[in-house]
C-alpha cells in the first residue's frame, strides 16, 4: 500500500490506552487493521506508549518520547510511504535548517506530525492566530505545500495557512479546499494543518481517529469512541460492568461467550434477560453474523416485488437542495441517479425528474431507506411538498419503509457494526463499497462549493457514492432476510418477567448500547402513528 493509494494512520489519546484492557486494542488493531499508530502528545506518556506498541502490530510512535525536545526529525514509515515526526514547535525551531531541507527534497514523505501546532481564536478581535507560524515559517520549505497533522487541532480540522518565509506573517487562510492545494507563489510557506486530537461531543477518554493519508494529506477521518471496541461494545456492558468482568478473568467477548448466563445474570443490575442479551450480541459481533430478534418480517419481505433502495444527497443538514437522488432496483439489479449539475438554483427539476419516473413507471413499488425517516423520507416529502406541489398526495401515498427502524429502533435485530451506521453495518456484513473515499459530509461540501463557484464536482465519484448507499442498503437487507432467528422474545419474557435494571454507578442499562447505538436509537421525527399505518396498510 502505497500513501497515494491511501495508507490508515490511527491517532490515540494517551487516555483512551492507559485504562483499556490490551484485550480492547488488540480488537481495535484488528477491526481497523492500521498502517501505524500515533499515540499522542505532547506530553510523555511512556506507559501508554508501551501498550500501544506491545498490543498492535503496525509499528507506534510516540513523538515526545522518542524524539525528545531537541531532537531532528524521525522517519516514520507508513505503508509504503513515509511521515517525518518531531517532539514540537522547540524541536522545529532547533533544527529548522535539516528540517526544510529534507522537506524539499524527500517526495516520499506524506505528512510532517508535529503535535503542539494549534490555532486560538480571539474573538474580541475576531481572528484566529496559528501558534508558533514563525517557527512553521521558518523550518518549513516555501512554494509548495506541507501537510502538518497536529493532536493539539481535533480531527476533521483541516485549513491551509500560507505565511510569509521567516516572519510567519499570515498572508491567507484558505477554509474551503476542494477546489485543490496550491501554494500561493513561490515565495510562500503553505501549511495545510490537519486535526488528528479527540473531537468535541465525545468524551476526550474516548475519541480516537483514523486518517486515511495520500500524497495530498489527509483525504478521510474517521472518529470513533474506544467504547466501540472490546467487551464494551456489548449491549449491556458498560465500564462498570467490564471492570466486574475483568475481576472474573472476561476480557474478550470470547470469554464472554464462555461465561455462563447465570454467572452474567448474578453480575450486579444485570439479569437473565441482561446476561441472555450479551450472548446473543458478543456471538453477533464475533461471527459477523446478524441475528434476528423476532418473527416480524422485514419490511415488503412478503410482497411479490421487493421495495426500491433509496438514497439522497442534500447539501447539508438543514438542506436548501437535494441534488442527487439514488434509486436501486433489487429486482432487476439496475440503477438510477436524479442528479442537478446545471442549476443549483432550481431545487424543482431533480424532484421533478425523479417523480416523474417514479410514478409513471413505478406506481405500485415501495420504497426502502436506511434511517430515512429521520432524513431522506422527511426532506423528500418537504420538499416535494414545496417545489412540485402537483405530485405531493400521490407521494404520501407511496408505502416507504425504514430498515433501520425495523432493525434498530423496533429492536427485531442485532447488528455486527461497531456503529448502527450504514456503512459500518454493511462493512460488517461483507458488503465490498465502491471505495470512493466519501461520506456525506464531504458531498455536502463539495455541492455547496459548486452553487458558490460554479466548479462542477467529480461527478461520477459522487454518483457512485450515492450508489454504493443504495446497494449496500440491499446487502443489509438480505443478509438479515436470511438471518436465523433468536429465541422468541415473547417466550423469553413469560419465563423473565423481571425488569432490566440500571446500573445507577454508571449510568449503564442492562439492556442499552454502550456505544453511540444510544444516540442512533432515539425516536423518529416521523409521527409513529403515520409509520405503522402505512406499513399496514401495504
Amino acid at each position: 500500500m502505497t500513501a497515494r493509494d491511501g495508507a490508515t494512520l490511527l491517532a490515540l489519546p494517551p487516555s483512551a490506552i492507559a485504562d483499556r484492557p490490551v484485550a480492547t486494542l488488540e480488537d481495535l488493531d484488528t477491526t481497523l487493521d492500521p498502517d501505524a499508530v500515533w499515540v499522542l502528545g505532547p506530553t510523555r506518556e511512556p506507559q501508554a506508549f508501551a501498550r500501544a506498541r506491545s498490543a498492535f502490530d503496525a509499528p507506534a510512535f510516540h513523538p515526545p518520547l522518542e524524539t525528545g525536545s531537541e531532537g531532528s526529525l524521525k522517519r516514520q514509515p507508513l505503508g509504503d510511504s513515509e511521515i517525518a515526526v518531531t517532539a514540537g514547535i522547540g524541536s522545529l525551531r532547533a533544527n529548522s535548517a535539516d528540517v526544510s531541507n529534507t522537506l524539499a527534497e524527500q517526495s516520499d514523505i506524506a505528512a510532517l506530525v508535529c503535535d503542539d501546532v494549534t490555532t486560538t481564536v480571539r474573538p474580541t478581535a475576531l481572528e484566529t492566530t496559528l501558534e508558533g507560524a514563525g517557527t512553521l515559517a521558518d523550518a518549513l520549505p516555501s512554494g509548495q505545500v506541507t501537510t502538518v497533522l497536529s493532536g493539539s487541532e481535533p480531527a476533521g480540522y483541516d485549513e491551509l495557512w500560507h505565511l510569509e518565509p521567516e516572519t510567519g506573517a499570515v498572508r491567507a487562510v484558505e477554509h474551503d479546499l476542494l477546489g485543490g492545494i496550491e501554494p500561493l507563489d513561490e515565495n510562500c510557506v503553505s501549511v495545510r494543518l490537519q486535526g488528528a486530537g479527540p473531537v468535541e461531543g465525545y468524551d476526550r477518554r474516548q475519541s480516537i481517529a483514523s486518517l486515511r493519508l495520500t500524497d495530498d494529506g489527509v483525504d478521510r477521518v474517521d472518529t470513533h469512541k474506544i467504547t466501540n471496541f472490546g467487551l464494551e461494545a456489548v449491549s449491556g456492558i458498560g465500564p462498570k460492568t467490564a471492570e466486574r468482568l475483568a475481576g472474573r478473568g472476561v476480557t474478550t467477548r470470547t470469554e464472554l461467550l464462555e461465561t455462563p448466563v447465570q454467572t452474567l445474570a448474578d453480575l450486579p443490575n444485570v439479569g437473565r434477560k441482561g446476561a441472555r442479551t450479551m450472548h446473543r450480541h458478543a456471538r453477533v459481533l464475533e461471527t459477523g453474523d446478524p441475528r434476528r430478534l423476532s418473527g416480524e418480517s422485514l419490511p415488503g419481505e412478503d410482497w411479490h416485488t421487493p421495495p426500491l433502495c433509496v438514497d439522497i444527497e442534500t447539501d447539508g443538514l438543514s438542506p436548501t437542495i437535494i441534488w442527487q437522488i439514488g434509486v436501486y432496483d433489487p429486482a432487476t439489479d439496475d440503477y438510477r441517479a436524479f442528479v442537478e449539475r446545471d442549476d443549483p438554483s432550481d431545487p424543482g427539476s431533480v424532484l421533478e425528474a425523479f417523480c416523474d419516473w417514479l410514478l409513471g413507471v413505478h406506481p405500485d413499488r415501495a420504497l426502502l431507506t436506511w434511517n430515512g425517516w429521520r432524513f431522506d423520507y422527511r426532506h423528500l416529502g418537504a420538499f416535494i411538498a414545496k417545489h412540485v406541489p402537483y405530485y405531493a398526495d400521490e407521494w404520501e401515498s407511496i408505502p416507504k419503509f425504514d430498515l433501520y427502524l425495523w432493525a434498530v429502533g423496533d429492536d427485531n435485530a442485532l447488528l455486527p457494526g461497531r456503529t448502527n451506521k450504514l456503512e459500518a453495518v454493511s462493512d460488517a456484513l461483507g458488503y465490498e463499497s465502491a471505495g470512493t473515499g466519501l461520506d456525506g459530509a464531504q458531498t455536502a461540501a463539495a455541492y455547496q462549493r459548486f452553487m458558490r463557484t460554479g466548479d462542477p464536482l467529480e461527478w461520477e465519484r459522487h454518483e457512485a457514492y450515492c450508489e454504493d448507499d443504495c446497494r449496500a442498503l440491499w446487502h443489509v437487507y438480505e443478509r438479515l432476510r436470511d438471518a436465523p432467528q433468536a429465541e422468541s422474545r415473547i417466550d423469553s419474557n413469560r419465563r423473565d418477567s423481571s425488569r432490566v435494571e440500571t446500573d445507577t454507578a454508571s449510568g449503564e442499562s442492562a439492556n442499552a448500547d454502550s456505544t453511540d447505538r444510544t444516540a442512533d436509537r432515539q425516536p423518529s421525527s416521523e409521527p409513529k402513528k403515520s409509520e405503522q399505518t402505512g406499513l399496514s396498510d401495504f
